[in-house]
């Protein structure tokens, strides 16, 4: 892990000399820079921070600090199962920390960190960091009260600094930096190093399928009518991005909900249905590539199953449009021919697992095929050089791992055109599945599907002449067009198989032995695939998924011959160019997979694509860019008088609000970015744990904060009432918050679930009863967490500020420093009598002198110290003749 290639050093010689953001390309050794960072520094005279890094991360930093020598104690970590007495004494023994983000800003409010004496902060993956972050709130508390420490931070992801306006100038704000490094692949530095020694590289193109040509096709035609459609339904969003090639990665969902959140609540079903579609459709284009013709079937069979409305009843609002276009009944067919075929007449007496008229094509991929031969050859050399060589063959997931596992253990020494066993086995599971298909839908499919497709879908089902044609002529061709009935060939098929099947199973549960496949053996256990790392077939193959930055450690350590990409990956491809740029005398060949005029190719094309249209975006913007100052920075008090000024008050004298207002605040509290925004608009933050309510205003004023999903989730659960209920017990003024999320709508319920008729599961009903129940609780909207900061600014107003001592008395079950103030006795007597409970019996002896002025309470006096039920439940406890 040392910093063997030029540019290495120089990165980590500008980092060096200058606090700035390093943005490297992925898989140029990110990691390794870091890594050195926190060697450098692993001194306990030190005190070096973290940041954003999840406990796997954690261990592979570990691990390779062990192996740069750094492992007296190395990295250590603090998370949630670190106390707070062992936490102090972690930050004064000083060295590299990895810190979990919200007990650092406690700890950082709580001043149990010596702030002044950080030595600097190493933020991991910056492109995550966000103006509500809880690592953006860290970075302001370090620099208010620590000038000199730096700040360094690290990203792959360049895509993520060009969105928006001007993001990389917001991003430098939110790290408090200056300075920005930018290093792409194309980099005259990075191109030196490792074109010094290159690896020899096979690239193979392999040819789709006919079968899968085609359904790759209808499944494209299906995104592009998708598309259209919701363009069409909703014109008034951005549209400019909505493109079939962002469509097929995960982003683009990203891409949709961003422009469709604010006005989640007015879209139509269909809308949001063809949202879901989009992702559905993607995810299969997907498993055509990695999933066998039998695996790939069976989820077409289940997802149409899904989609299908109860039997008797015509197309529901629940079936997605797409299903009845001809580019789903392509799919559905050929994805069924690619398994099996039926036969118009005869039997099959060749294969007794299967059902008359029926017979195998097991159609294997044909990466298959090209992995079996290239395997045959790498044998072949090594056995001519009697040589001992390390074959590393890396692939997408978890799952293809398997698969390629099963595949490999069931191959043959001879090379026949007999279907895999692996598939045939499948095959048989797969035709059990069917047999349970058969008895739940009792063989007929009748009156599940319409006879004719959604008008829209059906105009965007033309030939590419008329999708290319232009936008004046569109309109025109899809009100003209005629609704193509949709082909009952899914329907019929379907019909004819599952008769076939019930006629026919009767024949196939006599051959036991052909349908007993080992179950407790052969079923697919997800755990043990998720930890698999081991030989496959022969001692020196071995399978594993793509890891990411773990894949160079891995490399140094197996140091591979041969290395077979059986799904293309840019980021291994350039750790195999810097590992080999590390070993030059390594003679490493990299065989490189991938199918030719696929969606896998043009995908792996347009990530490679993107990222250096996006350096180059990062590059002009960086030249235009104006550099945060210094003055900015800091936050000096000129930036804080401003916000005092007041011109409408005595010319413009200041207000009250120049004396720093404070919150108590819930330490689960900072799950969220409140505080954090509270911190920014110059209010006291000062956390703690306290029983009831997140945030104390004043010593009489409680906030129950709520966000759409916890609101419904409390008054479902009753949680709510029991919180509303201690709030208006001790505190004056009880308040319910509900805050919105900014980004989307500033709607309770959508319009599409209002009802002409209330009922008393409605949303609405349940918080009109809570107000009925609770007549002090004060409800309040807030349309964001900054609005939110402007209500409690105008809630805190003419009103002292709250105590934390007292806060965390109210509701505490049990509180050691409490305990001495007061004598055991009275409290077991008191905790026996009804309505006290552990929740407020510290109240009542806060409020109350001894046991006999609480007897001697009315009624009304108990139930508005404990509440209505328990003070009326211990008033007649008192008061109870024996």
């Amino acid at each position: 892990m040392s910093l063997g290639l030029e540019y290495h050093r120089q990165i980590f010689a500008e980092l060096l000399s200058d606090d700035g953001l390093l943005i490297l390309a992925r898989g140029l050794g990110l990691r390794r820079i870091m890594c050195n960072f926190l060697k450098l520094h692993a001194d306990p005279k030190n005190l070096v921070l973290l940041l954003n890094t999840d406990s796997d991360e954690e261990q592979q930093i570990r691990e390779e600090l062990n192996c740069l020598g750094c492992n007296k104690p190395g990295l250590k970590v603090v998370n949630n199962e670190t106390s707070v007495s062992e936490r102090t004494e972690v930050y004064l023994s000083g060295g590299i920390l990895s810190v979990t983000s919200r007990i650092l800003v406690v700890d950082l409010l709580t001043k149990r960190i010596p702030i002044h004496l950080i030595t600097g902060i190493l933020v991991n993956h910056a492109h995550r960091i966000t103006e509500l972050s809880l690592e953006a709130f860290i970075l302001r508390l370090f620099r208010e009260d620590n000038k000199e420490g730096f700040i360094k931070a690290f990203s792959d992801s360049p895509e993520s600094f060009t969105v928006g306006f001007a993001p990389l100038e917001k991003m430098l704000k939110l790290l408090f930096l200056r300075r920005v490094y930018l290093w792409p692949r194309f980099h005259v530095a990075i191109k030196e190093s490792l074109e010094a020694s290159k690896a020899e590289v096979i690239e193979l193109q392999q040819t789709l399928t006919k079968s899968m040509d085609d359904i790759q096709n209808a499944i494209i035609d299906c995104i592009q009518a998708c598309l259209s459609e919701l363009k069409r339904s909703n014109p008034s969003i951005d549209v400019e991005n909505f493109t079939v090639e962002n469509a097929l990665f995960k982003s683009f969902d990203i891409i949709v909900r961003k422009q469709l959140d604010p006005i989640w609540h007015r879209v139509s079903y269909k809308t949001k249905q063809l949202v879901g579609d989009l992702k559905t459709l993607r995810r299969l284009i997907s498993y055509l590539a990695n999933y066998d013709c039998v695996t790939f079937n069976s989820f077409l069979e289940t997802f149409l199953a899904s989609n299908s409305p109860p039997s008797g009843e015509g197309r529901g609002a629940t079936q997605s449009p797409w299903l009845f276009t001809d580019a789903a009944d392509t799919r559905f067919t050929t994805a069924k021919s690619r398994v099996y075929k039926i036969q118009d007449q005869g039997s099959n007496r060749a294969n007794d697992y299967l059902p008359r008229n029926i017979t195998p094509v097991l159609e294997e991929l044909p990466k298959w095929r090209l992995l079996k031969n290239i395997l045959s050859e790498i044998g072949t050399e090594t056995i001519k050089a009697d040589l001992k060589c390390t074959i590393l063959i890396l692939v997408e997931n978890e799952r293809t791992c398997a698969q390629l596992k099963t595949y490999l253990d069931s191959l043959a020494d001879e090379d026949t055109d007999a279907p895999s066993p692996m598939l045939v086995k499948l095959l048989k599971n797969y035709l059990r599945w069917k047999k349970g298909i058969v008895k739940v839908s009792g063989g007929s499919f009748e009156g599940q599907y319409p006879s004719k497709a959604p008008k829209a879908f059906t105009a965007s089902q033309n030939d590419s002449s008329q999708r290319s044609a232009p936008s004046n002529k569109r309109r025109r061709v899809r009100g003209g067009a005629k609704s193509n009935p949709v082909s009952r060939n899914i329907v019929n098929n379907i019909e004819q198989e599952l008769s076939e099947f019930s006629a026919s199973y009767d024949h196939i549960d006599s051959i036991n032995s052909a349908l007993t496949l080992g179950e407790e053996d052969e079923e697919f256990d997800i755990e043990s695939f998720s930890t698999y790392f081991g030989l496959v077939s022969k001692p020196h193959i071995m399978v594993r998924p793509y890891k990411g930055e773990a894949d160079s450690r891995m490399l140094d350590d197996l140091q591979p011959e041969y290395i077979i990409m059986y799904d293309p990956n840019p980021t291994f491809i350039r750790q195999a160019e810097v590992f080999k740029a590390l070993h030059p005398d390594s003679a490493l060949r990299v065989y490189f997979f991938i199918y030719d005029n696929s969606v896998e190719e043009q995908r792996y094309l347009s990530l490679i694509r993107k990222e250096k249209d996006a350096f180059e975006k990062l590059i002009h913007e960086k030249s235009i860019m104006a550099l945060p100052s210094e003055r900015t920075m800091k936050q000096p008090q000129e930036e804080v008088l401003l916000e005092t000024f007041n011109s409408r008050i005595a010319g413009g004298g200041l207000t009250s609000q120049s004396i720093s207002s404070q919150v108590i605040v819930d330490l689960r509290e900072f799950r969220s970015s409140l505080p954090s925004i509270l911190h920014a608009h110059k209010l006291k933050i000062i956390p703690c744990t306290i029983e009831v309510g997140d945030y104390i205003l004043s010593p009489t004023m409680c906030v129950e904060r709520k966000s759409i999903a916890d609101l419904i989730g409390s008054l479902n659960s009753g949680r709510l009432y029991t919180q509303a209920e201690a709030m208006s017990v001790h505190y004056k003024v009880p308040i319910l918050l509900i805050e919105f999320d900014e980004s989307k709508s500033f709607s309770l319920q959508a319009l599409g679930d209002m009802k002409s008729d209330i009922g008393l599961n409605d949303l609405s009903s349940k918080l009109v009863l809570l107000t009925i129940h609770f007549p002090k609780l004060r409800i309040i909207w807030s349309s964001s967490p900054h609005a939110t900061a402007k209500i409690f600014e105008d809630l805190k107003k003419n009103h002292e500020e709250p105590d934390m001592h007292k806060a965390m008395t109210v509701g505490v079950e049990s509180a050691a420093e409490l305990n001495s103030s007061y004598s055991i006795t009275p409290q077991d007597i008191l905790r026996s009598l009804p309505g006290i409970t552990s929740k407020n019996y510290r109240f009542v002896m806060s409020q109350v002198e001894n046991v006999q002025e609480l007897s001697d309470m009315s009624l009304g006096s108990l139930q508005k110290l404990i509440g209505d039920g328990p003070g009326k439940d211990l008033y007649n406890f008192f008061r109870k003749t024996l």
